[in-house]
């Protein structure tokens, strides 16, 4: 593979890969951030050797007449059915996923039901001592508590603070106890835990319709990278500051709308079929979500009111800024064959 040339702008990179491909040349195309300059540039790589020269040639030609109608791309009905049935057979990850998550729920349901004995209990079940990113020592022998004032737990940056405002004194425990003590996967499982239908329901159609769009084009290996690192990144993000009883996938699910996002930014060519109003409605939830935290925080400093909503917002703010700054990466570019 060598590099035949660059263009400055994504359009024309779109346009001459599509008019290298009608010409059975071979070719990929990466985007390219230069610090120096704050821009984009988007390279064209050539990998059939015997025809390089013509391919740089074909481009130098583009250069000086991009807008000519030859180099237009159309626009085959078949082509797109075709791309869809493809990206319905190649998505064992997110099936993974989504049957894996489906299954910890129901496991935990039933682990509920079994040991609950009043309505007013928190339960807390087997495998979410398991798969909370921490669990307190304090809570090893509890199967249900009514709250967790004083209980010693990292109570979170947000808790700490609302605390100290108000003159209280808050138990806490050390950071990271059980990871510590070298149960490494706490790190990303609270992403797999839900106890609510419609959390579940919510995050995995979510899943079906962003995992298989990123796994068809970066595959299992990268989706389950990228993956890793946004549950990590946001997990470990809302522990600091909410504390450890958190679940959902949701903080992957925005890192992979964000990762989304940054690929039609820089690499519009790879194809990403999400609308821009379905970024708006997720900015909006996020955004409404945040609004409801902040108004929980001035309740609890200024008033008597204990309303804390369980709402990992932390996870899902980090999740999409690392999503979206993965997605700037040429590692997980989509080498399309030309």
């Amino acid at each position: 593979m060598r590099l035949i040339g660059h263009v400055d702008h994504e359009d024309d990179a779109q346009k001459i890969t599509e008019f290298l491909k009608r010409k059975g040349i071979e070719t990929s195309c990466e985007g390219a951030f230069d610090s120096v300059t704050g821009q984009m540039s988007y390279q064209i790589w050539g990998h059939d050797e015997d025809r390089l020269e013509e391919a740089k040639q074909d481009l130098e030609r583009f250069k000086k007449k991009a807008n000519r109608a030859e180099y237009e791309i159309p626009v085959i009905e078949d082509e797109v059915a075709l791309h869809q049935e493809e990206i319905k057979k190649k998505s064992p990850f997110t099936v993974f996923i989504i049957g894996l998550c489906i299954f910890i729920y129901l496991l935990n349901f039933v682990q509920e039901m079994q040991e609950r004995t009043s309505d007013q209990e928190i339960i807390i079940t087997p495998v979410q001592k398991a798969l909370f990113f921490d669990f307190p020592p304090a809570l090893e022998n509890i199967q249900s508590i009514r709250k967790t004032d004083n209980i010693p737990i990292w109570p979170g940056f947000y808790n700490w603070i609302v605390a100290k405002v108000k003159g209280e004194k808050i138990k806490s425990a050390p950071l990271f106890i059980k990871i510590r003590e070298g149960e490494v996967w706490r790190f990303v499982t609270p992403a797999i835990l839900h106890t609510n239908w419609l959390h579940i329901l919510f995050n995995m159609l979510w899943v079906w319709i962003l995992s298989r769009m990123v796994e068809f084009r970066i595959g299992i290996f990268k989706l389950l990278l990228l993956s890793l690192i946004i549950a990590f990144g946001s997990n470990v993000a809302q522990y600091l500051m909410g504390g450890p009883f958190f679940l959902g996938y949701s903080g992957v699910v925005l890192g992979l709308a964000g990762f989304i996002w940054m690929r039609q930014r820089i690499a519009p060519w790879e194809g990403y079929p999400l609308p821009r109003s379905t970024f708006v409605f997720l900015i909006v939830y996020v955004f409404g979500m945040f609004l409801v935290q902040l108004a929980a925080f001035f309740l609890q400093i200024f008033t008597n009111i204990q309303f804390t909503p369980i709402i990992a917002n932390t996870a899902h703010i980090v999740g999409a800024l690392i999503g979206a700054g993965l997605g700037a990466l040429s590692f997980f570019s989509h080498k399309v064959r030309r």
